[in-house]
């Protein structure tokens, strides 16, 4: 019998509740990232780099949370790219420790080369699920909508993956990865919940 790659990604995400444990996942959380690895290939440019991310969830009422996120990236010939991302979202349970997750807000995009400088702002939209699928190690990953048009920079829709391993309550690290449209990112996340 053949299986195809979306078959075992359906099987995998309906066993997702049945693997995990019984914690519960905190949306009141800051984190930073490291980007060894980024790239923007756009048009006829493709520059290469590395960059941060510095994000942060507050849950304001029951299952809803307000979010911010800045993200910086160095690249090749001292082309510069700054996000900026506010928001909101909100979370659902769709079994014990697997959550669905639509968020969506304003997304601001700087990018600076030399004497040149462009920026636009949108508004993304995504969703997401998220799950414990061992004591201690979380997924997440979904999809994200940028809507903005900034430098060759076209509005797209990304792929997300992040992977965490909880070392306590309050601190996890991990990895991250979004790849699609113009720009890609991977990189290791450290994590604090408060």
């Amino acid at each position: 019998m053949k299986m195809n790659a979306k078959t075992l990604i359906c099987a995998a995400a309906l066993a997702l509740p049945f693997a995990a444990s019984a914690e519960q996942l905190s949306y009141r959380y800051v984190d930073i990232a490291h980007f060894p690895e980024a790239e923007i290939d756009a048009d006829d440019v493709d520059v290469d780099g590395d960059g941060i991310q510095l994000r942060g969830s507050l849950p304001v009422y029951q299952n809803i949370f307000a979010l911010a996120e800045f993200q910086s990236l160095d690249l090749d010939f001292d082309v510069d790219a700054t996000r900026f991302m506010v928001g909101a979202g909100g979370h659902w349970a769709l079994g014990p420790n697997l959550d669905i997750i639509a968020r969506g807000g304003l997304v601001h995009v700087e990018v600076d080369a030399g004497r040149f400088d462009d920026d636009d702002t949108g508004l993304f939209a995504g969703v997401r699920l998220r799950s414990l699928v061992a004591p201690k190690i979380e997924v997440e990953g979904g999809v994200e909508h940028v809507a903005v048009d900034v430098a060759g920079i076209d509005g797209d829709t990304y792929l997300i993956g992040e992977g965490r391993y909880n070392f306590t309550q309050q601190f996890s690290a991990g990895v991250l990865i979004t790849v699609g449209g113009d720009t890609s990112v991977f990189g290791a996340q450290g994590r604090f919940n408060f």
